[in-house]
């Protein structure tokens, strides 16, 4: 009955802010969407006189509708963008992966891969000390919690298993597009340092600063993360946030799903589009084929 209500409900009644489906509605207010900037405009008709919440409604509805217009804009112009690239991907996978051309389409799958096109610089000196105050910083956080980090402790142990070359090799390719966003704190959290004090209780925590500021690299991607560097991270896996050991990008889960399956591809065909992991969705941003390579099971033996 709640369900069916629901549904009668945004059919026959519109937020009186946006004109979007209302969620809730009652005799004695104004049908209102989720939206809490609509909801705020209804909260504040009990706080304004007459005169003011006329301005206030005026002006705010304007700007919500103004906002919501924008969103769907994006998102039609999101979905037109995927359908293209979709459409790219499989054509520039039919033409390497044919009969014609000695190839099982069945057999050789296609994964999309992003980029990282950052390009690789000197690490400079305000970066590392800006990395060297985080890293003070969670020792103070992990130690003042002390036994409250055990939980996540246990999980920062946790590192995804059934990790197949491909996916190795899909990193390899993609240089990293998922690591553009770690700048200067690398992911790190309290439970990644507890973690770390747990298994090295002899040092200090001025000695697991210099640990970790030991292994930054002298050249790494350019305001990427400060780890980040052409062969991979340079912080052994113990090091590393419990995110960047079992983080799965769509690619990596499709190849996880792949190869759970019989029989296994004989290789994958990669297609590298120009944007990293966090921008591929973005539709202002030129997200363009840039390369592709077919990886077969002999060439990682």
């Amino acid at each position: 009955m709640i369900i069916h209500n629901t549904v009668r409900l945004r059919q026959e009644h519109k937020c009186f802010v946006c004109g979007e489906p209302a969620h809730s509605f009652s005799p004695n207010s104004e049908p209102v969407c989720l939206k809490a900037d609509c909801r705020l405009v209804l909260i504040r008709k009990k706080q304004l006189s007459d005169s003011s919440y006329k301005l206030f409604f005026s002006l705010q509805a304007a700007q919500i509708k103004k906002t919501t217009e924008l969103v769907k804009l994006r998102e039609k112009r999101l979905a037109i963008k995927r359908d293209t690239e979709k459409k790219e991907n499989l054509s520039c996978w039919e033409k390497a992966i044919n009969p014609d051309c000695g190839y099982d389409p069945e057999q050789y799958p296609y994964a999309v891969v992003p980029s990282n096109l950052k390009k690789i610089t000197r690490l400079p000196k305000k970066r590392k000390a800006i990395f060297r105050k985080t890293l003070y910083h969670l020792i103070n956080e992990s130690l003042s919690e002390g036994e409250g980090n055990q939980d996540e402790n246990s999980r920062q142990n946790e590192v995804l298993e059934n990790d197949s070359p491909f996916e190795a090799k899909a990193c390899s390719i993609c240089s990293g597009g998922c690591c553009c966003i770690g700048e200067e704190h690398a992911f790190l959290k309290k439970e990644t340092i507890f973690h770390y004090m747990s298994g090295h209780p002899d040092q200090t925590p001025a000695q697991v600063v210099a640990s970790y500021m030991k292994c930054l690299p002298e050249k790494s991607f350019e305001n990427s993360c400060v780890n980040h560097t052409k062969t991979g991270c340079t912080l052994p896996r113990d090091m590393r946030s419990h995110v960047c050991n079992n983080y799965l990008c769509d690619p990596l889960n499709k190849l996880r799903k792949l190869f759970a399956q019989t029989p296994l591809p004989k290789g994958v065909f990669f297609i590298s589009r120009a944007q990293n992991n966090w921008k591929k969705d973005d539709p202002d941003f030129d997200n363009r084929i840039v390369g592709s390579v077919l990886i077969s099971r002999g060439d990682l033996c």
